[in-house]
């Protein structure tokens, strides 16, 4: 008898360690679509990052698609670590982020969210909301259209592809594109449709403007996607290289592109480094490093540089961001400002 209460006594002291071991422990929350999309599983890369360089805990959420199934899986978390957690997210519908906002307020958890929000949503309407981020659009836009044009001599027909038009990434890039037309008087944008992102609309997109368009110099695309359709209908046609397209995103297949001279250039987005930053500016609000309330605006909701790829420095792209991970400054919260959305 002595024997077992001594063992019960030494249970209960091993379980007294070890809960105080992991009390107080952050978790680093990162919740996303799926690990099944390459850029959207390198997020899982950058959070582990970030989270074994501070010794915390890192969990992933996919949501598959189904926004109700990402706000239950955030909630679940909240319930799991009693709220000492900060949160990155990519939501999966614009709307989500509404009660994922109302939510995380409840539960005093920081956050930061990435691409999707309401345009009349505010972060600061929301306490525990420290930053909205985007990649800028209008550079992106810009830099693959110059590109495009320097590539076919600064003078020819150019068609375009864009994403969805109530979108305002979409709408952003087309006007990057726009921008610099103005600087090519001599490139003619002949023709322009809407492929809502989408590879294969881009695909039969691409092969009707070629019918009507036989002798365009260049394909602009507002996303690799569709960059790659594009590309899929040029090489039916045995004009791909001739005729060189363009994307944005980075996606290996088109950075592939881009170094066998079939892709003018892109637009590396690093998810990554989108998960570490997102992360360590939510942990710098909960440490109190940033006080979230005294934050000027623009860096509340805002957009970021990102990567660009072209066949001057694809090589080193690869070498750097596809095949390995750099040495990220995550400490650096708003290093990569380009402007503040409106």
């Amino acid at each position: 008898m002595r024997k077992m209460k001594g063992i019960i006594v030494l249970l209960a002291v091993l379980t007294m360690c070890i809960s105080s071991a992991y009390a107080g422990t952050t978790t680093c929350g990162t919740a996303i679509r799926t690990l099944q999309n390459p850029y959207q599983a390198n997020y899982k890369v950058g959070a582990d990052l970030f989270a074994k360089q501070n010794g915390l805990k890192s969990v992933i959420l996919t949501c598959e698609g189904s926004s109700e199934k990402q706000l239950n899986d955030i909630k679940a978390l909240v319930g799991s670590t009693g709220g000492d957690m900060v949160l990155v997210v990519d939501p999966n519908e614009a709307p989500n982020v509404i009660p994922i906002a109302r939510e995380l307020d409840m539960a005093d958890v920081y956050w930061v969210s990435w691409w999707n929000k309401p345009e009349d949503i505010k972060v600061w309407d929301y306490k525990n909301w420290v930053c909205h981020l985007s990649y800028d659009g209008i550079s992106a836009g810009e830099f693959t259209a110059e590109e495009l044009c320097k590539k076919i001599g600064g003078k020819g027909k150019i068609i375009a592809l864009q994403g969805m038009l109530a979108n305002s990434t979409a709408q952003d890039r087309f006007k990057g594109l726009q921008n610099i037309l103005k600087k090519y008087p001599d490139v003619k944008l002949v023709a322009v449709e809407a492929a809502d992102w989408d590879r294969t609309i881009a695909y039969e997109k691409t092969k009707n403007m070629l019918v009507a368009n036989p002798d365009i110099a260049g394909v602009w695309a507002a996303n690799d996607n569709m960059g790659l359709g594009a590309l899929e209908a040029l090489r039916s046609e045995g004009k791909a290289g001739k005729v060189l397209v363009t994307g944005i995103d980075g996606a290996p297949e088109m950075i592939t592109a881009v170094k066998n001279g079939e892709s003018a250039c892109t637009v590396y987005n690093d998810s990554k480094y989108q998960a570490g930053i997102g992360l360590a500016i939510a942990l710098a609000a909960k440490e109190g490093k940033i006080d979230v309330s005294k934050l000027p605006k623009e860096h509340r909701q805002f957009y970021m540089s990102a990567i660009n790829v072209n066949q001057e420095n694809v090589d080193e792209i690869i070498k750097t961001y596809i095949d390995s991970t750099p040495n990220y400054d995550f400490s650096d919260f708003f290093g990569g400002f380009v402007r503040a959305m409106e």
